[in-house]
């Protein structure tokens, strides 16, 4: 070989890396080639370069490096964990002790009990569980809350117990029950309607709490309003969900849909209600007045009044757009 050729062989060598991972120009990826059907040394070295067996190994030992260095975070956690429910552990046994020594009831100490129960369920059970911690802490916290509540509700002669609970597992899965359904593993027929079985849930819960405390007040005339005014409510919330949810449009389409529900649903709500409610026949946009602003009949109908053409020109234009987007699309 001539001097030339070597200074070829150096220019491809250095090229060699870029041309492996296609990072090099077209000019230069000539050159390569064309260097490497005479080049038997340069040849070489490209087989070896795409010999994968020492970057699978790295890999693998990387991998290692990272599940060992996991196991050991998860092994420290749960004997933090171990370490905190034997903490936990100690009032309960020295309220136990207190209480038979003492021979009092054991009302308080089943409280301490419960107490104890949630903390450890906010504090153990993320530490001690491998898989769906949210919902493990979410379900057994929501247990031992339960649990207090019956036993003051014992200590305390009984008879609240459900009058408190009810509410509370309304107004707690507002805001847990997502976070627990999107966590779990539901058949395939439901996987995709997880939004749907919140949405039933909650309605549930609404109409149940209603009953329980009309009941247990004895209003069954305030049973029938409150029914009423949350099937009001809820006919607007469900058929804003339906058509975020299931209507087969773009978002802008969407928008503007949900936007004049939600504008005729504020405008006419309260005038369905007294219908229904009172069998009163009313338009409080009629009323409408934007020279007084003093009466509160005047106010509600003028705030109808723009909420209503406000959102209507909004509606429109957001419709318009998603319209337009969709034939442009097409």
């Amino acid at each position: 070989m001539n001097k030339n050729d070597f200074n070829e062989c150096d220019i491809v060598q250095d090229l060699l890396p870029l041309y492996y991972d296609d990072a090099c120009s077209l000019v230069s990826r000539a050159l390569v080639e064309e260097h490497l059907k005479s080049c038997e040394k340069c040849k070489r070295t490209y087989e070896e370069l795409k010999d994968s067996t020492i970057d699978t190994m790295i890999k693998k030992e990387s991998t290692g490096v990272l599940e060992r260095h996991a196991k050991k975070e998860r092994n420290a956690a749960y004997k933090a964990g171990i370490v905190i429910a034997l903490l936990l552990m100690v009032p309960i046994v020295i309220t136990f002790f207190v209480t038979i020594s003492s021979g009092g009831s054991f009302g308080v100490f089943s409280v301490l009990v419960a107490s104890m129960l949630l903390v450890g369920a906010l504090t153990v059970v993320p530490l001690t569980s491998s898989q769906n911690k949210l919902v493990k802490s979410i379900l057994i916290g929501v247990f031992a809350l339960l649990l207090i509540m019956f036993f003051v509700d014992r200590m305390n002669g009984g008879g609240e117990f459900i009058l408190w609970s009810i509410p509370t597992i309304f107004g707690l899965s507002i805001v847990l029950f997502p976070l627990v359904v999107s966590n779990v593993t539901l058949p395939v027929v439901l996987n995709d309607k997880k939004s749907l079985i919140t949405m039933i849930w909650d309605t549930m819960w609404l109409f149940l709490t209603i009953f329980v405390v009309c009941i247990h007040s004895g209003d069954l005339e305030g049973m029938r309003t409150g029914f009423i005014v949350a099937i009001v409510m809820m006919v607007g919330v469900w058929l804003v969900f339906l058509t975020a949810r299931y209507l087969k449009v773009n978002v802008w389409i969407k928008a503007g849909i949900i936007t004049s529900i939600v504008c005729v649903w504020i405008a006419f709500a309260n005038d369905v209600c007294a219908f229904l409610i009172k069998h009163k026949k009313q338009l409080t946009i009629l009323s409408a007045n934007f020279s007084d602003w003093t009466n509160n009949t005047c106010v509600n109908a003028n705030v109808f009044v723009l909420t209503l053409v406000i959102g209507s020109v909004v509606s429109a234009l957001l419709i318009i757009v998603g319209c337009i987007n969709r034939k442009y699309k097409k």
